[in-house]
């Protein structure tokens, strides 16, 4: 089954991004769903890249989605799978993130889900805005 992820922020109308991701068997639940998700993105942070030049088709694309990245990374990830999935669930119990599934926001991590073929799924994280009252 394939369906697109989309990360959007808070305040802004712009997609981070939209990627498609495929799935062997559909998830039943949100957890599930975020659990292949979190595991998923572990993996790519944790993968070793190695520095070698964008081409110009590459920079285009990279540049519709507001950003050029190169393959250098400025921290290490050194996160377990289990840590992962404890950060992910603690932030969506503490509403740092809100999921949305073919524009439906889905709030119960255990209710079934209905996920079709070329459903989309946008996560958009919530900024906190912190600052001194006068």
């Amino acid at each position: 089954m394939n369906i697109y992820f989309i990360r959007k922020r808070s305040g802004s109308r712009k997609e981070l991004g939209r990627h498609p991701f495929t799935f062997d068997e559909a998830p039943g639940t949100l957890r599930q769903l975020l659990t292949a998700f979190t595991l998923h993105g572990l993996r790519e942070a944790q993968t070793v890249v190695g520095d070698f030049p964008l081409t110009e088709a590459e920079i285009a694309a990279q540049a519709v989605e507001g950003r050029v990245k190169f393959a250098e990374r400025y921290g290490q990830n050194n996160d377990t799978p289990d840590r992962a999935l404890q950060v992910m669930l603690r932030a969506f119990a503490d509403g740092l993130v809100r999921i949305f599934v073919d524009a439906e926001e889905v709030t119960d991590l255990d209710a079934p889900l209905a996920l079709k073929e070329g459903s989309e799924v946008v996560f958009l994280r919530l900024t906190l805005l912190t600052g001194l009252m006068w």
